[in-house]
C-alpha cells in the first residue's frame, strides 16, 4: 500500500513538472516569435528609412544636374561686347597695317575730330543737330554697348586713320548692327552742308565686312 501510495505522488509530481516545462517552452516560443518580428520590423522601418534617404538624395542629386545645365542670362553671347571689341581692335591693327594705314579707335568719350565735327558724338542719340543720313537720307544712330537695343542703327565702334600722316586719304569706319545684321559703314566727307548730314555709306571692303560679320558671329 505504501509502494502504491509513494507510486501516485511521484505520478502526479511528474505531470506537474511537464507541464510547467510546457507552458515555459510555450512563454519561451511565444518571447521569441514577437522578438523576431519586432526585428523584421525594425529592419523594414529602416530598409524603408534607408530608400527614403536615397530617394531624396538622388533628387537632390537631379536637381544639381539640373541647375547646371540651365544657361544663365548673365553667360549669353552678346551681339556686342568687350571681347569682341578687342577682336576687332586686333583686326584693324592688322589690317591697318597690310593697307599701309594706321587705324585709332573712338568712341562717345573719345571722339575723332572730323573737321570740327566731334564723331560719334554729334552724330548718336540726338546729341546735336548734325544727323547721319544714308542715301540722303536722315537715319536713327544711337550708340550701344551690346548691339541689342530697340530701334535704328546701333553703333558699336568707329575707326579711323584720320591721324595717320603718311594717309592721302582720310577714312571714317562706323561699325553699327541693325536688326541683328552688322554693317560696316563709311565716310571721307571733308566739309560741311546745308542739311548738316555726315553723309555715310556702306564700304566696299569685302575683307573688312566679313571681318566684322565674323566678330559678331
Amino acid at each position: 500500500m505504501k509502494k502504491i501510495y509513494l507510486v501516485a505522488i511521484f505520478f502526479v509530481a511528474t505531470l506537474g513538472m511537464s507541464a510547467c516545462s510546457s507552458k515555459q517552452n510555450s512563454q519561451t516560443t511565444k518571447e521569441s516569435s514577437k522578438s523576431s518580428q519586432s526585428s523584421r520590423s525594425s529592419s523594414i522601418t529602416q530598409s524603408t528609412s534607408s530608400t527614403t534617404q536615397s530617394s531624396s538624395i538622388i533628387k537632390e542629386s537631379s536637381s544639381s544636374i539640373e541647375k547646371s545645365i540651365s544657361p544663365s542670362t548673365s553667360t549669353q553671347i552678346r551681339k556686342w561686347n568687350p571681347e569682341k571689341n578687342q577682336r576687332l581692335a586686333e583686326f584693324m591693327s592688322a589690317w591697318g597695317i597690310e593697307m599701309g594705314q594706321s587705324y585709332s579707335q573712338y568712341g562717345p568719350n573719345h571722339n575723332l575730330n572730323l573737321y570740327g565735327l566731334s564723331i560719334p558724338w554729334s552724330v548718336i542719340d540726338n546729341n546735336s543737330t548734325w544727323k547721319a543720313a544714308i542715301n540722303n537720307q536722315p537715319i536713327e544712330l544711337k550708340w550701344s554697348e551690346t548691339g541689342e537695343d530697340s530701334g535704328g542703327y546701333q553703333l558699336v565702334d568707329v575707326y579711323s586713320d584720320m591721324n595717320d600722316k603718311n594717309s592721302g586719304v582720310n577714312h571714317v569706319y562706323l561699325f553699327v548692327i541693325k536688326s541683328g545684321n552688322p554693317m560696316v559703314l563709311y565716310t571721307a566727307q571733308n566739309q560741311g552742308n546745308t542739311n548738316n548730314y555726315l553723309y555715310l555709306k556702306e564700304t566696299e571692303n569685302n575683307e573688312l565686312k566679313n571681318a566684322f560679320a565674323r566678330i559678331v558671329g
